[in-house]
């Protein structure tokens, strides 16, 4: 039972207790004596808390002493990665600057330094770093110069280029970066940042005693708001204990009225109002009455996405990944153009994505092959999960 819906299991509830505590900077409460440690240590693992746990019963007895130690490792290893990471990112920003490359640094090195207690609590596995669209295929040649190498995802550079917001890379030392031209590059999702005005609005924050940009205040807010649910179908206690520490550690700060008609440009309301329920519910993060009442969405999608999440389970929603974006989209008509890109897909699109060689009855072909196991495969997960909600 891991995502932002019920919460269950006395493992989950403690480790979310101590999510707690360690946000306010205090200690938590003794652990209950029925606590299974192995358990919880899974399900820390599984959400990407184990930093955070181990750095949570430091204090605490109660604790047997092979959690203990096994914690007390993961706690040190994540330091050593959080410098050994964070060093990777000075140097390639000081050559990015020296090059008269603009980027800015996205998710885990800023959430680990402006809102956890201590940066090692925040383990992040790649480094994502925003372009403008325009200097994409700069920033390709600055990052190859840098000694940065190409690697091979779902798709091909080049169809990453022309069709996504998104490429990777990995450094000599094995250090995955994210380079992204885009601030969400999911498809079926229909959204509108004005990319002038994020620029315009990022801040000056230091990465190791290294100047670097981050995201502005509110648009922070709407961008991990929006990869949470659309990016990771409004699951992961990590990525929700990210946006309680945010609204914990700059709630007064917040522009609210901003941060609503912010969220309405975007289309982003819906995913916004979920997530700050979500916060709200798990972590009784400090969110304004008047700014969900502002974003709360009606209607049968709103509905529908509200009975899945409040299900609480975790794999369950990531199956319904694709029906979780469309559920998301702020208007009904804005559906039109992903469910039309989805049946009917440019011949160019295809031919990147499949086949440069096939032909276009060929191309449709396997495209349709592939669209109709997707819906096949959500449409026996929402029967499944259905059965098991009433059994």
């Amino acid at each position: 039972m891991s995502s932002i819906g019920a919460l269950a299991s006395l493992e989950h509830r403690w480790l979310l207790v101590c999510l707690r505590a360690v946000g306010k900077g205090q200690v938590p409460p003794a652990p209950p004596a029925a606590l299974d440690w192995e358990r919880l240590l899974e399900l820390a693992d599984i959400e990407s808390l184990r930093p955070a746990l181990a750095h949570a019963v430091e204090r605490l007895d109660g604790v047997p002493a092979d959690a203990r130690r096994r914690l007390a490792l993961d706690l040190a290893a994540g330091a050593g990665r959080h410098l050994m990471m964070t060093r990777e990112l000075a140097a390639l920003l000081r050559h990015c600057a020296h090059q008269g490359l603009d980027v800015i640094v996205l998710k885990g090195p800023v959430l680990a330094d402006r809102v956890y207690p201590q940066p090692a609590l925040r383990p992040f596995s790649d480094l994502d770093l925003l372009v403008r669209a325009a200097d994409r295929f700069r920033a390709d040649a600055v990052l190859r110069a840098h000694g940065l190498r190409r690697v091979a995802d779902d798709h091909s550079w080049e169809f990453d280029l022309t069709w996504d917001g998104a490429t990777l890379y990995e450094t000599p030392s094995g250090v995955r970066i994210d380079l992204h031209w885009a601030l969400l590059t999911e498809p079926r999702f229909a959204w509108s940042p004005d990319e002038a005005g994020l620029w315009e609005r990022s801040v000056p924050i230091m990465i190791l005693e290294t100047m670097a940009r981050g995201l502005g205040r509110e648009d922070h807010l709407l961008y991990l708001a929006a990869h949470l649910a659309v990016h990771h179908a409004l699951t992961g206690l990590l990525h929700v204990w990210d946006v309680a520490l945010l609204l914990e550690r700059e709630l007064h700060a917040f522009d609210w009225e901003v941060v609503v008609a912010r969220a309405a440009s975007w289309r982003v309301s819906h995913a916004l109002y979920f997530v700050l329920r979500a916060v709200r519910r798990t972590f009784a993060a400090p969110v304004p009455v008047s700014a969900l009442s502002a974003l709360r969405p009606a209607g049968p999608r709103a509905a529908l996405l509200a009975a899945l999440v409040a299900r609480g389970d975790r794999e369950w929603l990531v199956r319904l990944e694709r029906l979780v974006a469309l559920l998301l989209v702020d208007r009904t008509r804005d559906l039109y153009r992903p469910l039309r890109r989805a049946l009917l897909p440019p011949a160019s699109w295809m031919r990147a994505r499949y086949d440069p060689t096939a032909s276009r009855p060929a191309l449709y072909r396997a495209h349709w092959r592939r669209l109709r196991g997707m819906v096949g495969g959500a449409a026996l997960a929402l029967v499944r999960g259905g059965r098991t909600q009433h059994s």
